[in-house]
């Protein structure tokens, strides 16, 4: 039985118990952090600090917990990467958002209380029933068929 290779690989690391209770007390910390921060009004930057602080802390539980500071580097490069990623795809959706009133004014929000409509309704409260530009449904020209008909 001397052909058989046992294979071996990196030695395990074991953290010291007051790591842990360090990362723990930093998180219960920045909870409080993110507790506190919520009470101030920081206009447009209140999502980029709410997502400061949980950037920080997911990265605490990344680095320590899931023991990505002492493991593989190459594993550190993949989550990056991840993230670059995802900023990108969230990046992007923010700008198409913010830039739909550069192709049409009039439509720069698109969900039915938008403010221009709301304060028409409330200068006109029984004038427009509808957004601008809509019309009122003529009941005639509905269509009702389908598995939810009423007819019988």
């Amino acid at each position: 039985m001397s052909h058989i290779h046992k294979v071996e690989g990196p030695a395990p690391h074991v953290l010291p118990v007051g790591v842990y209770w360090t990362v723990f007390g930093a998180l219960l910390c920045l909870t409080a952090l993110t507790v506190w921060v919520a009470e101030f009004d920081f206009g447009t930057m209140s999502t980029t600090v709410a997502l400061l602080v949980a950037t920080t802390k997911a990265s605490l539980v990344l680095a320590c917990f899931m023991h990505l500071w002492f493991d593989n580097k190459f594993y550190g490069v993949i989550l990056g990467a991840t993230f670059v990623f995802l900023s990108l795809f969230i990046l992007f959706c923010v700008m198409d958002e913010g830039s739909r009133t550069l192709i049409d004014p009039e439509r720069a929000n698109f969900l039915p209380r938008d403010q221009k409509v709301l304060q028409y309704k409330t200068d006109h409260p029984d004038e427009l029933a509808l957004r601008p530009g809509l019309k009122d449904p003529v009941k005639d020209e509905l269509n009702f068929e389908g598995p939810h008909s009423q007819e019988e």
